[in-house]
Protein backbone atom coordinates (compact mmCIF):
# COMPACT_ATOMS: atom_id res chain seq x y z
CA UNK A 1 0.00 0.00 0.00
CA UNK A 2 0.91 3.05 -1.22
CA UNK A 3 1.07 6.60 1.45
CA UNK A 4 1.05 9.98 0.01
CA UNK A 5 2.12 12.46 2.66
CA UNK A 6 0.17 16.35 2.76
CA UNK A 7 1.82 18.78 4.74
CA UNK A 8 -0.96 20.48 6.97
CA UNK A 9 1.78 22.36 8.90
CA UNK A 10 0.55 25.39 7.08
CA UNK A 11 -3.37 24.98 6.07
CA UNK A 12 -6.00 21.77 6.92
CA UNK A 13 -5.16 20.25 3.13
CA UNK A 14 -6.95 17.10 4.46
CA UNK A 15 -9.47 18.44 5.70
CA UNK A 16 -10.48 20.33 2.82
CA UNK A 17 -10.05 17.18 0.88
CA UNK A 18 -12.03 15.34 3.23
CA UNK A 19 -14.54 17.95 2.64
CA UNK A 20 -14.43 17.67 -1.09
CA UNK A 21 -13.31 20.94 -0.68
CA UNK A 22 -9.64 20.75 -2.25
CA UNK A 23 -10.03 19.26 -5.73
CA UNK A 24 -6.54 18.93 -6.80
CA UNK A 25 -3.06 18.20 -5.02
CA UNK A 26 -0.13 20.70 -6.22
CA UNK A 27 3.04 19.23 -6.25
CA UNK A 28 6.17 21.41 -7.53
CA UNK A 29 7.04 18.51 -9.56
CA UNK A 30 5.98 14.79 -11.02
CA UNK A 31 6.74 13.32 -7.83
CA UNK A 32 2.82 11.11 -7.55
CA UNK A 33 3.23 9.91 -11.20
CA UNK A 34 4.07 6.03 -9.69
CA UNK A 35 0.47 6.22 -8.03
CA UNK A 36 -2.10 8.02 -10.59
CA UNK A 37 -4.60 5.53 -10.85
CA UNK A 38 -3.77 3.40 -7.59
CA UNK A 39 -5.93 3.68 -4.51
CA UNK A 40 -3.32 5.46 -1.68
CA UNK A 41 -3.90 5.99 2.16
CA UNK A 42 -3.51 10.17 2.56
CA UNK A 43 -1.13 10.88 5.68
CA UNK A 44 -1.10 14.37 7.24
CA UNK A 45 2.33 15.56 7.91
CA UNK A 46 3.52 18.50 9.50
CA UNK A 47 2.77 17.28 13.23
CA UNK A 48 4.88 17.49 16.43
CA UNK A 49 3.63 14.36 17.60
CA UNK A 50 4.23 12.10 13.94
CA UNK A 51 2.24 11.62 10.52
CA UNK A 52 -0.95 10.11 10.58
CA UNK A 53 -3.69 8.51 7.62
CA UNK A 54 -6.89 9.99 7.74
CA UNK A 55 -8.20 8.78 4.70
CA UNK A 56 -7.61 7.13 1.28
CA UNK A 57 -8.09 8.78 -2.41
CA UNK A 58 -7.47 8.50 -6.20
CA UNK A 59 -5.31 10.79 -8.17
CA UNK A 60 -5.76 11.82 -11.40
CA UNK A 61 -3.08 12.28 -14.27
CA UNK A 62 -1.56 15.46 -13.70
CA UNK A 63 -1.49 18.70 -15.81
CA UNK A 64 1.00 21.73 -15.60
CA UNK A 65 0.20 25.21 -14.37
CA UNK A 66 2.44 27.43 -16.18
CA UNK A 67 1.27 30.86 -15.08
CA UNK A 68 0.46 32.69 -11.84
CA UNK A 69 -2.94 33.76 -13.73
CA UNK A 70 -3.79 30.71 -14.11
CA UNK A 71 -2.60 28.96 -10.84
CA UNK A 72 -4.45 32.07 -9.59
CA UNK A 73 -7.86 31.13 -11.36
CA UNK A 74 -7.61 27.65 -10.41
CA UNK A 75 -6.76 28.53 -6.26
CA UNK A 76 -10.73 27.45 -4.90
CA UNK A 77 -9.60 24.27 -6.36
CA UNK A 78 -6.28 23.27 -5.12
CA UNK A 79 -6.88 25.19 -1.68
CA UNK A 80 -3.55 26.86 -1.48
CA UNK A 81 -3.63 30.08 0.30
CA UNK A 82 -2.03 33.35 -0.65
CA UNK A 83 1.08 33.78 0.89
CA UNK A 84 1.76 30.09 2.23
CA UNK A 85 4.81 28.17 1.22
CA UNK A 86 3.06 25.67 -1.32
CA UNK A 87 1.56 29.13 -3.22
CA UNK A 88 3.00 30.68 -6.56
CA UNK A 89 6.18 32.52 -5.90
CA UNK A 90 9.00 34.45 -7.91
CA UNK A 91 10.65 30.93 -8.65
CA UNK A 92 7.85 29.12 -9.93
CA UNK A 93 7.96 27.93 -13.41
CA UNK A 94 5.44 25.18 -13.21
CA UNK A 95 2.91 23.53 -10.35
CA UNK A 96 1.35 20.19 -10.98
CA UNK A 97 -1.90 19.80 -10.42
CA UNK A 98 -3.36 16.37 -9.73
CA UNK A 99 -6.98 15.92 -9.69
CA UNK A 100 -8.08 13.86 -6.07
CA UNK A 101 -11.02 11.24 -6.70
CA UNK A 102 -13.30 8.86 -4.60
CA UNK A 103 -12.15 10.13 -1.08
CA UNK A 104 -13.11 7.67 1.01
CA UNK A 105 -12.11 8.76 5.41
CA UNK A 106 -10.91 6.07 7.50
CA UNK A 107 -10.52 6.29 11.48
CA UNK A 108 -6.70 7.99 12.00
CA UNK A 109 -3.61 5.50 12.50
CA UNK A 110 -0.10 5.85 12.46
CA UNK A 111 1.74 5.89 9.23
CA UNK A 112 3.37 2.36 9.57
CA UNK A 113 7.30 1.79 9.06
CA UNK A 114 7.91 1.28 5.08
CA UNK A 115 9.80 2.01 2.17
CA UNK A 116 10.06 5.97 1.61
CA UNK A 117 9.99 7.11 -1.94
CA UNK A 118 11.61 10.56 -1.70
CA UNK A 119 9.25 12.81 0.75
CA UNK A 120 6.25 12.65 -1.08
CA UNK A 121 4.85 8.79 -0.53
CA UNK A 122 5.96 5.69 1.64
CA UNK A 123 5.47 1.68 0.72
CA UNK A 124 3.96 -0.54 2.79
Amino acid sequence: MNVVYINCSSAPYIDDIENSLKLFESRTKRTLDAVVGQRVQLAESGRRDGSIIRCSACFGAPFPVRSVADWDRLRPLHRVPVGDKYDWNDKTRVKWLYPVRSVVPCSPFPVPEGVPHGRARLEY
